[in-house]
């Protein structure tokens, strides 16, 4: 039922696609273009926090040209063959979709390279003792990439996407439409003046904002609520652990450690990371961005240290 709720909540047009206006219109020309010259679209770079809608965008813009669309991450393709045998495979106009793609091992760019630039591929074997080059040619597809950390895709990789777009945490309105759609799918009777408690846990990122609605559709449900009222909110947040201001346990281990084990004095991410005994990449691309944009966490020269509001935090939750 999960998986079922979930294809019901991603978008498959733009028309249900809210908010990223100044990446889907330029989409929009770009998907007209392709089609108008009856060629295929070009490789696109998705880049942005976890949760924004990147996924969502491939397959709208699958369905926009008609075309079949293969997903796959970064981390699931551990050798050369691997991925020729994807590329092999692929039928004229198909869109590649590989997630994390900043995770992908340097090899298998550099496959990449030409496969993007002149749809082939370029293999070396020995035959006899002699190193030969065999020349694969693909059918014309796009990749569209995704990362949460643009910094550590290849330059190379990086040059060979014509189209890269930023996507950015979405604002108060934009999520109340999508509430204002997504409760219909979940049937959930929740009047729009309770919105902004739910929006105020959301992290502005659509995928938390759903993650809530859901728990909300099996409380209402177990609890038998014909309709959800305010104090029905607030028990359902304190019994499902949906925190005020979207915070994660997660988030919180970060406040605790910087403020109470470190004493708010500035701390390198390596040594948060270390504490969690956690990546250090999943705090800098998952947690900080929020934790700053919340103003919680302070980027300094030294390191990283708690606001004000990041205090109040931490007496809060210890």
């Amino acid at each position: 039922m999960k998986n079922k709720i979930d294809n019901l909540l991603r978008p498959s047009s733009f028309d249900t696609f809210f908010g990223q206006e100044d990446v889907t219109n330029q989409l929009k020309i770009h998907i007209f273009s392709a089609k108008n010259r009856k060629t295929v679209l070009n490789h696109i770079l998705f880049y942005g926090p976890p949760g924004l809608g990147k996924t969502s965008l491939a397959n709208i813009l699958a369905n926009e040209m008609g075309n079949k669309l293969i997903t796959i991450t970064a981390i699931s393709l551990e050798k050369v063959p691997d991925l020729i045998s994807i590329l092999g495979q692929l039928e004229p106009g198909d869109i590649l979709f590989i997630d994390e793609i900043h995770r992908l091992k340097i090899e298998l760019c550099e496959i990449l390279y030409s496969a993007m630039e002149d749809f082939k591929i370029y293999v070396s074997y020995k035959n006899d003792e002699n190193t030969k080059l065999l020349t694969l040619n693909l059918a014309p597809f796009t990749l569209i990439g995704a990362t949460t950390n643009i910094g550590c895709i290849s330059k190379p990789l990086y040059d060979r996407f014509p189209l890269i777009f930023k996507l950015n945490y979405y604002d108060e309105k934009t999520l109340w439409k999508i509430i204002d759609h997504n409760k219909k799918i979940f049937s959930l009777n929740i009047d729009s003046s309770l919105y902004n408690l739910i929006i105020e846990r959301s992290r502005f990122t659509p995928r938390y904002l759903n993650n809530i609605l859901f728990k909300i559709s099996d409380y209402s449900l177990y609890y038998g609520l014909k309709k959800i009222e305010e104090d029905d909110l607030i028990k359902a947040f304190k019994c499902m652990k949906i925190n005020e201001g979207g915070l994660t346990f997660e988030d919180i281990e970060i406040i605790k450690i910087i403020g109470k084990n470190f004493s708010n004095k500035p701390i390198s991410l390596e040594s948060v990371a270390s504490m969690l005994n956690e990546d250090v990449n999943n705090i800098k691309n998952i947690n900080e961005p929020f934790l700053v944009r919340s103003n919680i966490i302070l980027r300094t020269k030294r390191g990283r240290m708690l606001s004000q509001k990041g205090l109040k935090i931490l007496e809060k939750y210890s």
